[in-house]
């Protein structure tokens, strides 16, 4: 009960600004602060990580601060990016499939016909 009412107000917390890690002992403690308090798509610290500094780095110059919080929608919104660029690769593929057995049918049809 005590751990889920620490993680409560961790993520209470999450929602206001605060500094960003600015060194690697920092970034470690901060980015597992944010693995241990929110439920992420992925449990692979060091894809988790790899995004988190990602999105750091793409933060504008006067960036010195952000919520918690922004990284956890941040995060959630890459995932559900790349679940839907698979489903679009995966349907237009799966169409241009199509579209090619189509043609090598009429082509064969052609060929029998002549």
């Amino acid at each position: 009960m005590k751990t889920k009412l620490v993680r409560l107000v961790k993520q209470i917390r999450g929602l206001f600004p605060s500094a960003l890690p600015t060194g690697v002992t920092a970034f470690e403690s901060w980015a597992e602060d944010i693995i241990a308090t929110y439920d992420l798509p992925t449990s692979d610290k060091d894809s988790i990580k790899f995004t988190l500094a990602t999105i750091i780095m793409h933060l504008g110059p006067q960036a010195a601060s952000k919520p918690k919080y922004y990284f956890v929608l941040t995060l959630r919104a890459g995932a559900a990016k790349q679940v839907a660029g698979q489903v679009f690769t995966d349907i237009k593929t799966k169409a241009k499939e199509a579209e090619l057995a189509a043609q090598k049918a009429a082509n064969e049809s052609q060929q029998q016909a002549v």
